[in-house]
């Protein structure tokens, strides 16, 4: 049984949410209604209907109503949700772009590293290369990636081909040859 929960964190503030899988789900009402639509069902359907590839973050529910009866209704993951702003001409929808913007370029951003910091992180890549041909557990082999990637992040680079493991190289055809 879904039960409808208003949901907030920071400057959101959903009245309509479903908890799935421990993740937030607002109906297109709620969307519409944070976004200060004046008919928020009408504007989020505009959006969707332009957009339907935000179809795919959703996931129909049967909710009770006031009246008592259930109906189905789309939910929205809190990807659809944001997918959904970012379609958006709101003035609430034009902060949030700002905001997120702001957040990416923190974190993705160009940031110097000295010839020191960028040496031990291609050291600590090699480390961990060597510890994931070395593994044959899967939980300590998907602990590498995840910090495999995040080196490679920092060092602005390609995740390398991990489909490559445990191949013998000499069996390997060389790349542009």
């Amino acid at each position: 049984m879904n039960e409808v929960t208003p949901f907030h964190w920071g400057e959101i503030a959903l009245s309509e949410t479903v908890f799935i899988d421990g993740a937030p789900h607002a109906s297109r009402f709620a969307i519409g209604e944070w976004l200060e639509y004046e008919d928020p069902a009408e504007g989020i359907r505009k959006i969707l209907n332009r957009n339907s590839y935000i179809e795919e973050h959703s996931v129909p529910v049967k909710l009770t109503a006031t009246d008592g009866k259930k109906y189905d209704t789309k939910v929205y993951h809190p990807i659809g949700f944001l997918l959904i702003v970012m379609e958006s001409g709101q003035p609430k929808a034009q902060a949030m772009k700002q905001a997120v913007a702001e957040f990416v370029w923190h974190f993705a951003g160009p940031r110097r590293m000295s010839f020191k910091e960028r040496t031990e992180l291609l050291k600590l890549s090699r480390v961990l290369l060597n510890d994931l041909a070395k593994t044959r557990d899967a939980f300590v082999q998907n602990g590498l990636v995840t910090h495999l990637r995040e080196v490679h992040l920092a060092l602005g680079q390609p995740l390398p081909d991990t489909a490559m493991l445990g191949k013998d190289a000499a069996q390997l055809p060389l790349k542009g040859v």
